[in-house]
């Protein structure tokens, strides 16, 4: 599994530098800081954005400009090329903020998600602790764990496309169900999407009930078939440890949410 959190770890250091020195950097030359590719660079900077976001404070990853238009690109969530915003970040002391993303901290997420898995009752006690961010974190450890990195839909196990999808969504959850692995299901990023547009749901037999098997909304091209409607009543696939498996009540309350 690559850890993205890992590798912001490792670019937030540079970014502070260049903070600290009232520097801009491009894509390219922040991903041979971190040696990697510059294309997977954008997974590095999402958590970075992310706790910046959550936290209050400037946005870090605005100092990271594309090398052709000088402005940042398309992930970045603020105004591309304000540079007012990029003076906020100069000005402010990153001094004060430890590392969010040090291997420390990875390693006492790690240990938190672990925890979880083996006790997902503990999922109360560590909800009211946890921040936002740190929760996501946990919850996404936690499910990825669980389902052993792969796809309960169709069993893909390329990391990068795998995400940790809600059954009871995180604006609506209550603080343990956030970070709970049995309101998790693992899936492709295709799948999840597909599961947050209500195309699909899950019985309480664990079993992929899609939308239109009957092809109404069609015409379906053969990958849109494999992608949906090949998955009708199929059963997913399920951790290991029935203990996390999903909660049939959480899958019931989606079901009446998404009719």
């Amino acid at each position: 599994m690559i850890d993205h959190e890992v590798r912001a770890g490792q670019l937030w250091p540079v970014l502070v530098a260049l903070a600290k020195d009232r520097q801009i950097t491009t894509y390219g030359k922040a991903a041979v800081a971190i040696g990697i590719h510059h294309r997977p660079l954008r997974y590095a900077l999402g958590p970075i954005q992310d706790y910046c976001l959550g936290a209050g404070l400037p946005p870090l990853t605005s100092l990271v400009v594309s090398k052709s238009s000088g402005v940042q690109g398309a992930g970045y969530l603020g105004s591309p090329g304000d540079r007012g915003v990029i003076e906020e970040v100069w000005k402010f002391d990153w001094s004060s903020i430890e590392n969010p993303f040090s291997d420390m901290h990875i390693a006492e997420l790690d240990r938190t998600a672990k925890e979880i898995l083996e006790d997902p009752d503990k999922a109360d006690s560590y909800a009211v602790i946890l921040s936002r961010g740190n929760g996501q974190r946990v919850f996404r450890r936690g499910v990825y764990g669980a389902y052993n990195g792969e796809c309960c839909v169709c069993g893909l196990t390329f990391s990068d496309a795998l995400e940790a999808a809600h059954i009871m969504p995180w604006v609506m959850g209550r603080g343990s169900l956030r970070i709970d692995p049995r309101n998790g299901l693992l899936m492709c990023a295709n799948h999840h999407r597909l599961f947050d547009s209500n195309w699909f749901t899950i019985s309480d037999d664990y079993l992929v009930e899609y939308s239109d098997p009957g092809e109404e909304s069609g015409p379906y091209s053969s990958a849109d078939r494999s992608t949906s409607i090949e998955h009708h009543g199929r059963k997913i696939r399920l951790p290991g440890n029935e203990k996390l498996w999903p909660d049939k009540s959480l899958l019931a309350a989606r079901r009446a949410d998404s009719q």
